[in-house]
């Protein structure tokens, strides 16, 4: 403890969402922007988890025209600025420290969730291994580590694996993405548990993680739920 507190002396931790310094003894994110966080709020799509206007829609439009593969998807905020800029820092601009925060959010909002859906292992979206070398880390296996150190759900690298490095999502359109991720992923070499929960970092189109569903639903898998740190529309 006493070594952190000497290396925030020098180096002091930034807010994941605005990127200021915080003040000695702070972590996370400075109070401005605790109070501003754009949450994903009540009534939710029974299937991806955004917000739909009135409570007597249980699924918003995409999920009703689209037949997603994964149970129920666990969003925790809107992805808006400044959070959708704090996204991409933690993505491409080497930010990987603000996957603690964004870990420990949706560890603690879906805590009950969590707790009753007993999952096996958190399985984060893996990036293939060009990818991982050129930015030095997978941000949803750091979101994933933050969400283990805070419910005990252990993190399995091992169940899904990253064979094709496919162009970016999100120059695509909604058919180019599925497209895009045909043959992208394969199961890894683990025995899976019967329930776990895909993480990432952001969630549009459900191709990623509908994908990755797929894989692991061959492998044994017998349920699958998805946390993501935000959510948005195309």
């Amino acid at each position: 403890m006493e070594h952190k507190k000497l290396i925030n002396l020098f180096f002091p931790p930034r807010c994941a969402v605005c990127d200021t310094v915080l003040p000695y003894g702070e972590e996370g994110a400075c109070e401005a922007c605790r109070r501003v966080l754009p949450f994903v709020e009540e009534p939710r799509c029974f299937r991806c988890g955004q917000t739909v206007e009135n409570e007597e829609e249980e699924y918003c439009g995409d999920c009703r025209r689209k037949n997603h593969l994964f149970l129920r998807s666990f969003p925790v905020l809107q992805y808006i600025p400044p959070v959708s800029d704090a996204m991409a820092a933690m993505k491409y601009r080497g930010r990987a420290e603000y996957a603690d925060f964004y870990g420990g959010l949706l560890a603690d909002r879906f805590r009950n969730v969590w707790r009753e859906i007993a999952p096996g292992a958190l399985v984060p979206v893996p990036v293939h291994a060009h990818r991982l070398k050129k930015r030095g880390y997978n941000q949803a296996e750091r979101i994933a580590a933050a969400m283990a150190a805070r419910t005990g759900i252990p993190v399995r690298e091992d169940l899904l694996l990253r064979v094709q490095d496919t162009k970016a999502q999100k120059k695509l359109s909604r058919e180019e993405r599925s497209l895009n991720l045909r043959a992208a992923f394969q199961a890894g070499p683990g025995v899976p548990p019967d329930c776990v929960v895909l993480v990432d970092d952001i969630y549009t189109t459900g191709a990623t993680v509908d994908a990755c569903t797929e894989v692991l639903l061959r492998a044994g898998v017998k349920r699958v739920y998805v946390a993501v740190v935000c959510c948005g529309s195309v």
